[in-house]
């Protein structure tokens, strides 16, 4: 747990110090108003929650309890995370094949069925609905365009 402690101690200190950076810039580029933004005002503000952030986690460090000597590793399912890494880099390579649709549709129904192991029903009706509202939302009110894919045959 003391190294946990300590890692955590070195990553706030750099996050520390890299949300300044970020807000320093942001303030060299003007800030400006809430009512009349500049171009450093998203900037600085981010920066100044990064570090405000990496401060509130430097100070639990030290407040924090010593626990007994509990591993990270304990219990962790990287399975899943390999299968999803491994479905997101098969869904960017045939993204422009399948198309949007397709793609996250097929994409949407494998992570229901193998990571919550949905039954077929609700992860037929999920990924179909979650794939069409996006759709809709980006497609058809943001008017982004989509890869058609197969369907472009049609």
């Amino acid at each position: 747990m003391r190294a946990l402690k300590n890692n955590d101690r070195v990553t706030s200190l750099l996050l520390a110090v890299l949300g300044s950076y970020v807000a320093f810039e942001g303030y060299s580029l003007k800030i400006g108003s809430l009512q009349d933004p500049k171009p450093g005002f998203l900037v600085f503000w981010a920066g100044i929650l990064l570090t405000g952030l990496s401060l509130l986690l430097l100070i639990k460090t030290f407040r924090s309890l010593e626990a007994g000597s509990i591993s990270p590793w304990k219990g962790l399912q990287w399975q899943k995370g390999l299968k999803i890494v491994i479905y997101l880099i098969v869904y960017v390579a045939v993204f422009k094949w399948l198309g949007f649709l397709i793609s996250t549709f097929l994409l949407l129904l494998f992570l229901f069925k193998s990571l919550e192991s949905q039954r077929w029903g609700t992860a037929l009706l999920l990924s179909a609905g979650t794939t069409i509202l996006c759709f809709f939302i980006f497609g058809y009110f943001l008017e982004l365009r989509f890869p058609l894919g197969v369907l472009k045959m049609f």
